[in-house]
Protein backbone atom coordinates (compact mmCIF):
# COMPACT_ATOMS: atom_id res chain seq x y z
CA UNK A 1 0.00 0.00 0.00
CA UNK A 2 1.47 3.68 -1.11
CA UNK A 3 1.85 5.97 2.06
CA UNK A 4 -0.94 8.14 1.71
CA UNK A 5 1.12 11.97 1.42
CA UNK A 6 0.79 14.02 4.26
CA UNK A 7 0.84 18.18 2.99
CA UNK A 8 3.19 20.20 4.09
CA UNK A 9 2.61 22.46 6.90
CA UNK A 10 5.10 24.89 6.07
CA UNK A 11 3.11 27.04 4.14
CA UNK A 12 0.87 27.31 5.99
CA UNK A 13 3.06 28.02 9.26
CA UNK A 14 4.55 30.73 6.87
CA UNK A 15 1.53 32.83 6.57
CA UNK A 16 0.41 32.47 10.05
CA UNK A 17 3.68 33.93 11.15
CA UNK A 18 3.47 36.19 8.69
CA UNK A 19 -0.30 37.14 10.37
CA UNK A 20 1.00 37.14 13.67
CA UNK A 21 3.98 39.71 12.38
CA UNK A 22 1.99 42.25 11.14
CA UNK A 23 -0.74 42.04 13.72
CA UNK A 24 2.38 42.85 15.70
CA UNK A 25 3.58 45.92 13.65
CA UNK A 26 0.14 47.33 13.60
CA UNK A 27 -0.53 50.33 15.71
CA UNK A 28 -2.49 50.08 18.71
CA UNK A 29 -5.99 51.73 19.05
CA UNK A 30 -5.52 53.03 22.36
CA UNK A 31 -9.07 55.02 21.82
CA UNK A 32 -10.86 51.79 20.45
CA UNK A 33 -9.54 49.75 23.48
CA UNK A 34 -10.86 52.51 26.00
CA UNK A 35 -14.26 52.69 24.33
CA UNK A 36 -14.29 48.71 25.23
CA UNK A 37 -13.39 49.09 28.12
CA UNK A 38 -15.72 52.40 29.49
CA UNK A 39 -18.84 51.13 27.14
CA UNK A 40 -18.94 54.35 26.64
CA UNK A 41 -17.90 56.40 23.00
CA UNK A 42 -17.92 60.15 22.87
CA UNK A 43 -19.56 62.09 20.26
CA UNK A 44 -18.88 65.26 19.80
CA UNK A 45 -21.35 68.22 17.72
CA UNK A 46 -22.29 71.54 17.74
CA UNK A 47 -25.84 71.15 18.11
CA UNK A 48 -26.74 74.36 16.13
CA UNK A 49 -27.85 72.75 13.02
CA UNK A 50 -31.30 71.36 12.57
CA UNK A 51 -32.47 68.99 11.26
CA UNK A 52 -29.10 67.44 12.07
CA UNK A 53 -28.46 68.18 15.38
CA UNK A 54 -30.07 70.92 17.64
CA UNK A 55 -31.12 71.53 21.50
CA UNK A 56 -34.81 71.30 22.26
CA UNK A 57 -36.65 73.76 24.38
CA UNK A 58 -36.54 71.32 27.45
CA UNK A 59 -32.28 70.72 26.27
CA UNK A 60 -32.85 67.53 24.70
CA UNK A 61 -30.62 66.86 21.63
CA UNK A 62 -32.51 65.91 18.40
CA UNK A 63 -31.47 65.62 14.53
CA UNK A 64 -30.69 63.15 12.05
CA UNK A 65 -26.74 62.87 13.70
CA UNK A 66 -27.78 62.28 16.93
CA UNK A 67 -30.11 59.62 16.10
CA UNK A 68 -27.35 58.09 13.82
CA UNK A 69 -24.50 58.00 16.54
CA UNK A 70 -27.19 56.53 19.33
CA UNK A 71 -27.74 53.33 16.05
CA UNK A 72 -23.93 53.28 16.11
CA UNK A 73 -23.79 53.10 19.32
CA UNK A 74 -26.17 50.40 19.69
CA UNK A 75 -24.55 48.26 17.19
CA UNK A 76 -21.07 48.64 18.81
CA UNK A 77 -22.21 48.09 21.95
CA UNK A 78 -21.35 51.16 23.88
CA UNK A 79 -23.20 53.98 25.36
CA UNK A 80 -23.01 57.22 23.69
CA UNK A 81 -21.84 59.99 25.83
CA UNK A 82 -22.48 63.80 23.72
CA UNK A 83 -20.50 66.53 24.07
CA UNK A 84 -22.85 68.64 22.37
CA UNK A 85 -21.68 72.47 23.21
CA UNK A 86 -18.99 72.94 21.08
CA UNK A 87 -18.53 75.59 18.33
CA UNK A 88 -18.44 74.44 14.63
CA UNK A 89 -14.95 75.35 14.34
CA UNK A 90 -14.03 73.44 17.76
CA UNK A 91 -14.75 70.22 16.72
CA UNK A 92 -11.26 68.80 15.48
CA UNK A 93 -9.89 70.69 18.75
CA UNK A 94 -11.95 68.19 20.71
CA UNK A 95 -10.98 65.23 18.52
CA UNK A 96 -7.23 66.21 19.59
CA UNK A 97 -7.81 66.71 23.18
CA UNK A 98 -9.72 63.08 23.18
CA UNK A 99 -6.24 61.78 22.96
CA UNK A 100 -5.84 61.87 26.52
CA UNK A 101 -10.05 61.97 27.32
CA UNK A 102 -9.91 65.66 29.15
CA UNK A 103 -13.45 66.64 29.63
CA UNK A 104 -13.86 68.37 26.52
CA UNK A 105 -12.09 65.83 24.53
CA UNK A 106 -14.17 63.08 22.32
CA UNK A 107 -13.54 60.15 20.61
CA UNK A 108 -15.88 60.65 17.20
CA UNK A 109 -17.43 63.93 15.53
CA UNK A 110 -20.63 63.64 14.06
CA UNK A 111 -21.89 66.75 12.70
CA UNK A 112 -22.60 67.50 9.43
CA UNK A 113 -19.05 67.76 8.56
CA UNK A 114 -17.84 67.59 5.48
CA UNK A 115 -14.70 65.72 4.41
CA UNK A 116 -11.99 68.37 4.38
CA UNK A 117 -8.62 66.88 2.31
CA UNK A 118 -6.52 69.16 4.21
CA UNK A 119 -7.67 67.79 7.39
CA UNK A 120 -6.11 64.40 6.26
CA UNK A 121 -2.83 64.11 8.00
CA UNK A 122 -3.99 64.16 11.57
CA UNK A 123 -7.60 62.83 11.27
CA UNK A 124 -9.48 60.38 9.47
CA UNK A 125 -13.01 59.99 7.99
CA UNK A 126 -15.72 57.55 7.43
CA UNK A 127 -17.49 56.49 4.23
CA UNK A 128 -20.01 59.49 3.48
CA UNK A 129 -23.26 58.62 5.21
CA UNK A 130 -24.98 61.76 3.88
CA UNK A 131 -24.02 64.11 0.87
CA UNK A 132 -25.65 67.47 1.25
CA UNK A 133 -24.30 68.82 -1.91
CA UNK A 134 -26.33 70.60 -4.65
CA UNK A 135 -28.82 68.74 -6.49
CA UNK A 136 -31.31 69.49 -9.50
CA UNK A 137 -35.53 69.76 -8.60
CA UNK A 138 -38.21 69.37 -11.10
CA UNK A 139 -42.05 68.98 -11.13
CA UNK A 140 -43.07 65.77 -10.82
CA UNK A 141 -43.78 63.95 -13.89
CA UNK A 142 -41.61 65.82 -15.80
CA UNK A 143 -38.86 64.18 -18.15
CA UNK A 144 -35.97 64.90 -20.46
CA UNK A 145 -33.86 65.88 -17.52
CA UNK A 146 -30.61 63.55 -15.71
CA UNK A 147 -27.90 66.00 -15.47
CA UNK A 148 -26.32 69.42 -16.17
CA UNK A 149 -25.96 68.79 -19.97
CA UNK A 150 -29.35 68.68 -20.43
CA UNK A 151 -30.64 71.70 -19.73
CA UNK A 152 -29.79 73.52 -23.06
CA UNK A 153 -33.09 75.67 -23.97
CA UNK A 154 -34.22 75.82 -20.19
CA UNK A 155 -34.42 77.92 -17.49
CA UNK A 156 -32.59 76.75 -13.92
CA UNK A 157 -33.04 78.56 -10.65
CA UNK A 158 -30.26 78.94 -8.08
CA UNK A 159 -29.80 80.79 -4.85
CA UNK A 160 -27.34 83.58 -6.00
CA UNK A 161 -23.85 83.43 -4.49
CA UNK A 162 -23.84 79.44 -3.45
CA UNK A 163 -21.77 77.00 -5.44
CA UNK A 164 -25.00 75.75 -7.03
CA UNK A 165 -24.94 78.91 -8.39
CA UNK A 166 -21.74 78.66 -9.59
CA UNK A 167 -21.79 75.54 -11.28
CA UNK A 168 -25.29 76.89 -12.77
CA UNK A 169 -23.19 80.29 -14.52
CA UNK A 170 -20.39 77.38 -15.46
CA UNK A 171 -22.75 75.51 -17.44
CA UNK A 172 -24.00 78.64 -18.63
CA UNK A 173 -21.05 79.13 -20.98
CA UNK A 174 -21.15 76.15 -22.16
CA UNK A 175 -24.66 75.61 -22.85
CA UNK A 176 -25.80 79.43 -24.63
CA UNK A 177 -29.56 78.70 -24.65
CA UNK A 178 -29.50 78.02 -20.74
CA UNK A 179 -31.13 80.66 -18.86
CA UNK A 180 -30.23 81.27 -15.36
CA UNK A 181 -32.68 82.52 -12.65
CA UNK A 182 -30.72 83.89 -9.39
CA UNK A 183 -32.88 83.61 -6.12
CA UNK A 184 -32.16 84.77 -2.79
CA UNK A 185 -33.08 81.36 -0.78
CA UNK A 186 -33.13 77.67 -1.91
CA UNK A 187 -36.63 78.07 -0.66
CA UNK A 188 -37.24 80.99 -3.43
CA UNK A 189 -35.40 78.64 -6.03
CA UNK A 190 -37.66 75.34 -5.67
CA UNK A 191 -40.43 77.92 -5.46
CA UNK A 192 -39.75 79.33 -8.65
CA UNK A 193 -39.73 75.57 -10.69
CA UNK A 194 -43.20 74.89 -8.14
CA UNK A 195 -44.95 78.26 -9.85
CA UNK A 196 -43.50 77.21 -13.61
CA UNK A 197 -41.33 80.30 -13.54
CA UNK A 198 -38.19 77.83 -13.60
CA UNK A 199 -38.16 74.28 -15.57
CA UNK A 200 -35.12 72.86 -13.09
CA UNK A 201 -33.56 74.59 -9.94
CA UNK A 202 -30.55 73.60 -8.59
CA UNK A 203 -29.90 73.92 -4.51
CA UNK A 204 -28.72 72.02 -1.58
CA UNK A 205 -29.69 68.43 -1.05
CA UNK A 206 -31.24 69.39 2.19
CA UNK A 207 -33.45 72.32 0.95
CA UNK A 208 -34.68 69.88 -1.88
CA UNK A 209 -35.64 67.16 0.60
CA UNK A 210 -37.49 69.72 2.96
CA UNK A 211 -39.74 70.30 -0.66
CA UNK A 212 -39.86 67.11 -1.72
CA UNK A 213 -41.30 64.34 1.14
CA UNK A 214 -41.90 61.51 -1.89
CA UNK A 215 -45.12 60.03 -3.52
CA UNK A 216 -47.08 60.03 -0.55
CA UNK A 217 -47.20 63.16 0.68
CA UNK A 218 -45.75 66.12 -1.99
CA UNK A 219 -47.47 69.58 -2.01
CA UNK A 220 -44.98 71.03 -3.93
CA UNK A 221 -45.25 68.60 -6.61
CA UNK A 222 -41.21 68.36 -6.42
CA UNK A 223 -38.57 65.45 -7.16
CA UNK A 224 -34.94 65.42 -6.77
CA UNK A 225 -33.40 64.10 -10.44
CA UNK A 226 -30.39 62.21 -10.13
CA UNK A 227 -26.87 62.38 -8.60
CA UNK A 228 -25.69 65.10 -7.13
CA UNK A 229 -24.19 68.06 -9.25
CA UNK A 230 -21.88 68.94 -6.66
CA UNK A 231 -20.76 66.51 -3.86
CA UNK A 232 -20.75 67.92 -0.30
CA UNK A 233 -20.02 64.51 1.72
CA UNK A 234 -20.56 64.02 5.42
CA UNK A 235 -19.03 62.15 7.32
CA UNK A 236 -17.86 61.04 11.13
CA UNK A 237 -14.15 62.04 12.01
CA UNK A 238 -11.74 60.54 14.08
CA UNK A 239 -7.83 60.81 15.04
CA UNK A 240 -5.41 59.56 12.34
CA UNK A 241 -4.52 56.92 14.86
CA UNK A 242 -8.13 55.40 15.56
CA UNK A 243 -7.75 53.32 12.98
CA UNK A 244 -9.76 50.18 14.30
CA UNK A 245 -12.71 52.35 15.85
CA UNK A 246 -12.63 53.83 12.11
CA UNK A 247 -13.26 50.18 10.94
CA UNK A 248 -16.04 49.21 13.35
CA UNK A 249 -17.96 52.73 12.82
CA UNK A 250 -17.58 52.02 8.54
CA UNK A 251 -18.69 48.43 9.18
CA UNK A 252 -22.02 49.80 11.40
CA UNK A 253 -22.50 52.46 8.39
CA UNK A 254 -22.35 49.60 5.63
CA UNK A 255 -24.78 47.47 7.48
CA UNK A 256 -26.81 50.57 7.99
CA UNK A 257 -27.03 51.05 4.43
CA UNK A 258 -27.40 47.92 3.51
CA UNK A 259 -30.78 47.03 5.68
CA UNK A 260 -32.71 50.56 5.01
CA UNK A 261 -31.61 52.01 8.36
CA UNK A 262 -30.30 55.04 6.78
CA UNK A 263 -33.43 55.47 4.35
CA UNK A 264 -35.61 55.41 8.02
CA UNK A 265 -33.09 58.34 8.90
CA UNK A 266 -33.52 60.73 6.30
CA UNK A 267 -37.29 59.89 5.91
CA UNK A 268 -37.52 60.45 9.90
CA UNK A 269 -35.49 63.93 9.85
CA UNK A 270 -35.02 65.53 6.39
CA UNK A 271 -38.19 64.33 4.01
CA UNK A 272 -40.77 66.94 4.00
CA UNK A 273 -39.29 68.84 7.27
CA UNK A 274 -39.41 72.61 7.21
CA UNK A 275 -35.76 73.88 8.59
Amino acid sequence: MTKPQIPSLKPLMACCSLFIVLAACAPPDDVWNRVLETGTLRVGMDASFPPFESISADGALAGFDVALARELGRRLGVKVEFVANLPYDGLYDALTAGADRSRSGVDAVISALVINPDRMADFAYSVSYFDAGQVLVMREGETGVGGMADLGGRALAAEFGTRGDMEARKWARELSDLTILPCQTAAEALGAVAAGEADVALVDHVSALGQTPGVSENPWGLVVIGKPVVEEPYAVAVRKESQRLLRAINEALAEMEADGTMSALVERWLLGNSF
